[in-house]
């Protein structure tokens, strides 16, 4: 059986994250509420990734496992159906279009793109050897070991967002902000099966106001026991309207300076 057929199962009894919605997906009732089918927000030559990955072929999935309170994009985030459905034939033909235009990466954003294993691995099957840019799953990483599984082999860059810190409960960052129950437990226990398995990585963590030592400390210092690991440091943090407490302000120059300060000190490989 391919990675494809055993991911569509996941369309009627997803288990592609820990909510374990099960039959609910195929009534597009679990968690995220995204269906059968997969839409897709925008399609874009992008050229606010990482270099290493610009100009991105970049795939926004509309639909997301989190619901992070800062979200900037809720319209589609928060949106399962936003935007068009297309069948994995026709996304593989705008891919070859995107690589002929210059694309020097294929990447399948959010959202999250969890819930949309099953139609990523169908393009890339599709596609099959006519691609010749690296894949790139960029997600929030609160997967399950079922997901990783599906991926392996079909996915030649991982980019987690490493958002949160360690703590845990109901009040922990996340899952009051992120929406997410045993958060730090699960997303870097997939970094580090990826990392164990010799996959490539390059970790995001999003800097927010006041959460320097709730959050970019921890993370930080653990990514540092990692060997070999790439680091982004993503600055872009902008307060939604209804933002309330810190992270209704906004990020302050210090707070870039104190985390960049730490990085160097913890000796880590950044990259812009």
């Amino acid at each position: 059986m391919t990675a494809a057929v055993a991911a569509a199962a996941h369309l009627d009894d997803c288990h592609l994250c820990p909510f374990h919605c099960g039959a609910a997906r195929a009534a597009a009732a679990g968690v995220c509420r995204v269906g059968r089918t997969s839409y897709i927000a925008s399609e874009m030559l992008h050229m606010g990734e990482e270099e290493l990955l610009r100009p991105a072929h970049a795939i926004f999935f509309s639909g997301c496992t989190a619901t992070c309170s800062f979200c900037t994009a809720a319209r589609f985030a928060f949106r399962p159906t936003y935007g068009v459905a297309v069948t994995p034939a026709q996304l593989a033909a705008r891919v070859l279009q995107r690589q002929a235009e210059g694309a020097r990466s294929l990447c399948f954003i959010g959202g999250d793109p969890a819930p949309h294993i099953p139609f990523i691995l169908a393009t890339l099957a599709e596609l099959g050897a006519r691609r010749t840019v690296p894949a790139v799953f960029n997600s929030n990483f609160y997967l399950t070991d079922v997901a990783l599984d599906l991926l392996t082999g079909a996915i030649d860059i991982y980019l987690p967002d490493l958002k949160f810190g360690p703590a845990t409960g109901p009040a922990s960052c996340g899952e009051a902000i992120g929406g997410m129950p045993d958060y730090w437990n699960v997303v870097t226990g997939c970094i580090q099966r990826v990392h164990a398995a010799g996959g490539r990585l390059v970790v995001r963590h999003l800097l927010m106001p006041g959460h320097l030592e709730c959050c970019t400390r921890p993370v930080l210092t653990w990514l540092a026991a990692l060997s070999g690991v790439a680091v982004s440091l993503l600055t872009q943090y902008q307060a939604p309207a209804h933002a309330r407490g810190s992270l209704a302000a906004a990020l302050a120059p210090d707070e870039i300076a104190a985390a960049e300060e730490l990085a160097a000190a913890l000796k880590l490989t950044l990259v812009k």
